[in-house]
């Protein structure tokens, strides 16, 4: 450099950050030489200093790193770097290269274009720099020299660049810098926090505090790579507009767990083109999960902002994050109403199930839940294991695996949740003790497409799955209008396996004394082998409650025959061949433990 005469300003850089023997000793490096005229135009147009002389040594140090990359790359090795990649996705990795490390400061990210990329790629470079390249080389939206590059040295090899090429910000920099992404950006550095460095092999700690992020990926570490889907001041402000009167007419207001998901579903690993996002439609591994990338998010990207170990594409609509666009939504959003509900999805699980993270495909919700006010004390975070645990079953079963919009509201049914099923009839919900809770809001709070929130006044008992004392075979004991079907269960030894808890559950069809009686059955006469077959007739695998109508069809009873089921409460029937039974009201839809008892007025 010094015998090309063109370098002065910047040798006299590297003199006064005394780096002139490590640069020409300790390693071998590509050097992107900046004439004297460019050093002016960053530190004194761009940065504004009077004088070279009034720049702080590490901004020298910084900007002298930033123009060395590790490794000797001549115009021949980064054509067969990019050229012998195989797959394009790898081929767009390549471009990425690092400078020069000095200490406690790793060196930045920084990407070299060959000729071949813009043969393969040239709209990347277009899109990432708003400038057509010319199949020459480039570093970053800089041209190298065609003329003055190649330039031979002990340790390394000279390029020359064409114009000022300007050290790139770090992304949480990069992005507090965009006057189009200050809402983003405060929203990340609310979950900024700064760590100690990492403890030596002699038990020495080093003191840096060095900046984090709360959200699972660290925009300020440049060994970090990313690419951001970052949505602008308006696309947040649009996508918030329906929900202000909750986040008191302010986006400062916005929950930060509601920031904190949105951020997530916005960063993904690794750097992507343009053209991969186009080409490969990946299922882009976002922090929330694997998500499918399609076209409303390309056709949303409006722009870029260049930094060093990312690509930051600016959007005019917001990612939506799984829990963001499922139902659980209605309990981030408004947690100041339900914020035991929120405390017990994100310490307890509750949220289980609700939110599918992999492809936004949410199985259908629907969540009765409870207002601070109604939960009443103690709260979640005061309570023992043991209540903690109760309440926790409490609350899923309110829970349905319905949504019931889309059946235009609540109507008498039976809804399933995993604590069995909840009956709806008169504006009450009746679990299987028959204690009941009312429904308060006839319309849901909170509507998504796969679920919707409305409020109750209570809690709602769960069913215990291993209860050996709520068996179907205990309520069948517990039955006098069932003693004759109790005694044939016993003759036909098969007690036992009506008692069973845990995996088997049954649906049994228990005719009563006076159906037996009519068919002109009794107990004593049969022997054991006629006893099982009797039995396992009126025996359906599985939890069924059939008489809101919700099924009709045939199933298998436990000897293999169809039996028909058909019409919803007063008309509901079970139908074996030329047999019909029918249902006593106050008798069926008995939950157990393992099973369902209904009591028919006839012998199948």
């Amino acid at each position: 450099m010094e015998e090309k005469g063109e370098f002065k300003l910047f040798i006299s850089l590297i003199d006064r950050a005394n780096l002139r023997k490590s640069l020409s000793e300790s390693a071998i490096y590509t050097c992107l030489a900046p004439k004297d005229e460019f050093l002016n135009a960053y530190f004194l147009d761009e940065l504004n200093y009077n004088s070279l002389d009034q720049v702080p040594i590490t901004e020298v140090r910084a900007y002298i790193n930033y123009h060395f990359i590790n490794g000797m790359y001549y115009t021949y090795d980064l054509e067969k770097r990019y050229t012998s990649t195989e797959n394009l996705i790898n081929k767009s990795r390549v471009t990425n290269y690092k400078t020069r490390s000095e200490g406690k400061n790793i060196g930045k990210n920084i990407r070299i274009f060959s000729p071949s990329f813009f043969t393969i790629q040239g709209e990347d470079f277009e899109f990432n720099y708003q400038k057509k390249g010319d199949k020459s080389f480039y570093i970053e939206g800089v041209k190298i020299s065609t003329s003055q590059c190649d330039i031979g040295a002990r340790n390394g090899v000279i390029h020359i660049l064409d114009s000022p090429l300007f050290p790139s910000l770090r992304t949480d920099l990069a992005i507090s810098k965009d006057p189009d992404l200050s809402i983003f950006s405060s929203w990340i550095e609310r979950h900024s926090q700064y760590v100690l460095g990492e403890v030596d092999e002699q038990g020495n700690v080093d003191t840096t505090l060095y900046k984090n992020f709360s959200f699972g990926r660290n925009l300020a570490d440049e060994n970090t790579l990313s690419t951001l889907f970052a949505p602008t001041d308006d696309a947040i402000k649009k996508y918030f507009e329906p929900y202000m009167d909750l986040i008191d007419n302010t986006l400062d207001s916005v929950p930060k767990h509601v920031m904190y998901s949105l951020i997530r579903s916005s960063v993904h690993a690794n750097l992507w083109y343009h053209s991969d996002l186009v080409r490969n439609q990946p299922q882009w591994n976002a922090l929330t999960g694997y998500i499918l990338f399609g076209n409303p998010v390309l056709e949303s990207i409006i722009g870029t902002t260049p930094a060093s170990n990312s690509f930051i594409y600016k959007t005019n609509r917001v990612m939506e994050s799984p829990e963001m666009s499922s139902v659980r939504s209605g309990i981030m959003m408004k947690y100041k109403i339900y914020n035991q509900w929120y405390w017990m999805m994100t310490n307890k699980g509750l949220g289980a199930g609700i939110v599918d993270v992999l492809f936004y495909q949410h199985s259908p919700k629907t969540l009765l839940v409870q207002s601070d006010e109604i939960w009443g004390s103690p709260f979640a975070q005061d309570m023992d294991q043991i209540q903690l645990e109760k309440r926790l079953k409490e609350c899923r079963a309110g829970i349905f695996h319905f949504n019931v919009l889309t059946d235009g509201g609540f109507k008498k049914r039976f809804y399933p949740t995993d604590e069995g099923y909840i009956l709806f009839d008169d504006n009450k919900f009746f679990d299987h003790t028959g204690h009941s809770v009312n429904l308060i809001t006839k319309s849901p709070v909170w509507e998504k497409p796969t679920g919707s929130i409305y409020e109750i006044d209570g809690f709602l008992n769960p069913l215990d799955r291993l209860d050996i004392n709520n068996t179907v075979w205990k309520k069948i004991q517990s039955n006098s209008n069932l003693s004759s079907f109790k005694a044939i269960v016993d003759k036909a030894l098969m007690a036992g396996e009506l008692q069973l808890t845990g995996f088997f559950t049954y649906s049994v069809f228990a005719p009563s004394n006076a159906a037996l009686s009519a068919a002109g059955i009794s107990p004593s006469s049969l022997t054991a082998e006629a006893a099982k077959n009797l039995i396992n007739r009126h025996i359906v695998t599985n939890r069924h409650l059939f008489t809101d109508g919700v099924f009709t069809g045939q199933l298998t009873n436990k000897k293999g025959e169809y039996l028909t089921f058909s019409g919803a409460w007063n008309t509901f029937s079970i139908q074996f061949q030329n047999n019909v039974a029918y249902p006593i009201p106050s008798s069926s839809n008995v939950q157990g433990s393992n099973g369902v008892l209904h009591v028919i007025n006839k012998v199948l």
